[in-house]
């Protein structure tokens, strides 16, 4: 299932102050195998120095509202020979029901979204409550196509534990003259809990290395993914940090992203 990619007209948003209230259309929804069980634990346990990075589900309900789907398919018009991927948050596809939300542990947390090769040179990243309050909101400039990383400010509200929120990244297509809709969108939602002794007791016996592998075991997907994200921006040719990071995104359904590179 890809994670919800929706296509709004230009008089939405745009006009409503850059995302307005609208309420977005699911442009298309595609189903994905779920995970096979892993073994990451008895391997740490174990001290292998080639653990498995996988992602476990975690045993909560979605936010209502949230889209069975985590990002359909959409390019700019004249983005629509392009090969690569579509934009997408990435957000794990394998829970049925839940496909678009994750968890994190931290009050500001940092996504990651797959822009991909566009005609385009802005974008917008949005941070929303559940009542359509905009927590965050900042444009961005694109980079070459690539996975790149949005982090919340210190001065920015801290989340809520056990609150939902949705963000969206928008790519700003430039006119084609078709009156076609000019923003294309993909969104995810997160959600803040407390992290349970256990977590918390697995993270300080593990070191750093092997924490992100801790965090995708107990299904908080934010802390695992910016970590294996961290690890492998600082060292990239480290064949294990490599395996780990395609593994991991393997697990989540997201194992077409796992060649792009991570971009600032």
């Amino acid at each position: 299932m890809t994670p919800a990619l929706l296509v709004f007209l230009a008089t939405g948003w745009l006009e409503a102050g850059r995302f307005g209230n609208l309420i977005p259309r699911v442009v298309e929804d595609n189903s994905r195998r779920s995970p096979q069980p892993h073994q990451i634990q008895k391997q740490l346990n174990s001290g292998s120095s080639d653990t498995i990075a996988r992602f476990d589900p975690p045993d909560r309900g979605a936010p209502e509202g949230s889209v069975d789907a985590g990002g359909t398919r959409g390019k700019c018009p004249q983005d629509a020979m392009q090969p690569n991927p579509p934009l997408t948050v990435l957000v794990p596809r394998v829970t049925p029901g839940a496909r678009d939300w994750a968890l994190t542990v931290s009050p500001r947390p940092t996504f990651w979204v797959y822009v991909p090769e566009t005609v385009a040179s802005e974008g917008l990243f949005v941070v929303r409550d559940r009542q359509w309050n905009d927590i965050y909101r900042q444009e961005v400039a694109l980079p070459e196509s690539g996975i790149l990383e949005l982090q919340l400010p210190e001065t920015t509200e801290e989340l809520g534990l056990e609150e939902d929120y949705r963000w969206q990244f928008a790519v700003i297509c430039p006119p084609d003259g078709t009156g076609a809709p000019r923003e294309v969108v993909a969104q995810g939602w997160v959600r803040r809990v407390e992290p349970t002794p256990s977590l918390t007791g697995q993270l300080q016996q593990h070191s750093e290395r092997d924490r992100p592998l801790i965090y995708g075991q107990h299904g908080i997907w934010y802390e695992s993914l910016s970590g294996l994200a961290h690890q492998r921006q600082s060292a990239p040719n480290d064949p294990q940090l490599q395996q780990r990071w395609q593994d991991f995104l393997e697990s989540a359904g997201l194992a077409e992203f796992s060649e792009f590179s991570l971009v600032n």
